[in-house]
């Protein structure tokens, strides 16, 4: 059940470009967070400009706090990006619905941001594969904390890991090892992932990216279309498997 409270940011870092790791300690928020469900949040101090809350998945729960992680793609990432340890932001959550409980093992493929959902998940379920694309080195979150089962990284300008885009790593594992996947990243890596999930025969799971301005299903903004008619991302999903989806069109 989704809370509104307001909570105190209690650590920061840089973990790679433009892009921070924070903790804020929400203990309404963490104890029935799920991977794959995101958060709203708003800066609490009033700002010049009309400042809506911003979806976030969410990186973590535990011991009362939630992680996120915000990469600065615009004025609203930026508030909270600047905001100092001690700061406190509205937070409205968990939202929507996470990732199935896998029956065994999975893949999980992470495109640029969509890592964090998925380091939830690989926090969660030990035994899952984690599979990591990024442009290039500069751009590659530091996991240092983080352990993993098996994990491969990616990047488009081969300055970090193996020259390739993360669909490229999922094929190769998928031919290997034929796992079901849950993925998050870019609508096109998303479709291609779902393409590659349907020759191997394997069961997908994606996380959705969508611009929104409720988080809970009331102004209608972030529908996509699905084989069942036009469902709202905030409220029946973020996650959806990816049969249902109708990749490319609005």
């Amino acid at each position: 059940m989704p809370v509104d409270v307001v909570g105190k940011v209690t650590e920061k870092r840089l973990v790679a470009r433009d892009t921070i790791r924070i903790a804020i300690d929400a203990p309404e928020v963490a104890k029935d967070a799920r991977p794959g469900q995101f958060v709203m949040i708003c800066n609490t101090v009033p700002t010049f400009d009309p400042f809506l809350r911003r979806p976030f998945a969410i990186t973590g729960a535990e011991w009362g706090r939630i992680e996120l992680i915000i990469r600065v793609v615009g004025w609203g990432s930026a508030l909270l990006a600047n905001l100092s340890e001690g700061g406190e932001v509205r937070i409205l959550g968990p939202l929507g619905n996470g990732f199935p409980d896998p029956k065994g093992g999975v893949i999980l493929a992470a495109g640029g941001i969509g890592i964090a959902p998925l380091l939830f998940a690989s926090r969660r379920w030990p035994s899952a594969e984690l599979l990591y694309g990024e442009p290039s080195l500069d751009w590659v979150c530091d996991l240092s904390r983080e352990k993993f089962c098996h994990f491969e990284l990616s990047t488009d300008d081969g300055s970090a890991g193996e020259k390739c885009n993360v669909v490229k790593l999922l094929r190769k594992r998928l031919a290997a090892s034929p796992l079901p996947v849950f993925a998050c990243g870019p609508e096109p890596m998303l479709e291609a992932v779902a393409k590659a999930c349907k020759r191997a025969k394997v069961d997908c799971f994606v996380s959705l990216e969508e611009h929104m301005a409720c988080g809970v299903g009331a102004c209608q903004g972030c529908a996509v279309l699905t084989k069942d008619g036009y469902k709202r991302v905030c409220k029946d999903g973020p996650v959806f498997d990816a049969r249902k989806i109708e990749w490319g069109k609005r």
